[in-house]
């Protein structure tokens, strides 16, 4: 059995990743990770001077949104890696090294395509967490429409940063499942939809981010009338 559970970098969804996790008792846990990736998240070392100029410009909008959000970026990956180990299951890094996908997405793309990243970039580093939140809306209201979008204005940025890494990480799925009894497989919400078609013939569940983010709204609500009546009590 294969669960894949949609996630995003910046939001506060870790607890319910948590949850998820263990409710399926997996075998293993794969996550959408190169160890390059992951040595850098559990050094904490976003610093990436020697990276590309705007890779590190990718970087700090996800930081900012993040710290908009009051999280820290990647730490719904590392959320996931905590709970296998507390589960004593195996953990997988199942995706493409973050430096060759960027260096490969740079060299095809169209001068065109890369004036829409650029000015991408700029308008993201004033992106507001209420924009954030509308463009999570639209995404979530037709995701389809949304990928066509960008598969349209920037096709090498979707084959490249979306449909090639979607493959790779089917592939990588297909193996952990011929190996154990059930995967749980944590990634990108974006990346659902391709990988629920490159593994059309496999039994597949998903846990969607919208889902996560109902179950935190919940809980918040939950904890908030809790001490609302704790407080009129006492």
């Amino acid at each position: 059995m294969i669960t894949i559970i949609g996630t995003a970098h910046v939001f506060d969804i870790s607890e319910e990743l948590r949850e998820e996790i263990i409710r399926r008792d997996p075998s293993v846990v794969a996550v959408e990770l190169d160890k390059q990736r992951y040595n850098a998240l559990m050094s904490d070392d976003r610093s990436q001077n020697d990276a590309p100029l705007m890779y590190r410009a990718m970087s700090m909008i996800q930081k900012k949104i993040a710290d908009d959000f009051g999280v820290k970026v990647g730490s719904e990956m590392l959320e996931a890696i905590e709970t296998a180990r507390d589960l004593g299951i195996g953990v997988a890094f199942i995706d493409l090294p973050a430096g060759l996908v960027f260096q490969k997405m740079m060299k095809s793309m169209s001068i065109k395509e890369k004036i829409y990243f650029v000015v991408g970039l700029v308008v993201g580093l004033f992106t507001s967490k209420e924009k954030v939140e509308k463009e999570m809306e639209r995404y979530q209201e037709n995701e389809g429409d949304y990928m066509d979008v960008l598969a349209e204005n920037m096709p090498s940025i979707s084959k490249v940063l979306i449909d090639d890494r979607n493959k790779f990480m089917a592939e990588n799925i297909k193996e952990l499942e011929k190996r154990y009894d059930s995967v749980v497989a944590v990634v990108g919400d974006g990346h659902v939809p391709g990988l629920l078609k490159e593994l059309e013939d496999k039994d597949v569940e998903t846990v969607r981010l919208k889902e996560l983010r109902a179950e935190n709204r919940t809980t918040s609500n939950a904890e908030v009338s809790y001490s609302f009546t704790y407080q009129r009590k006492n």
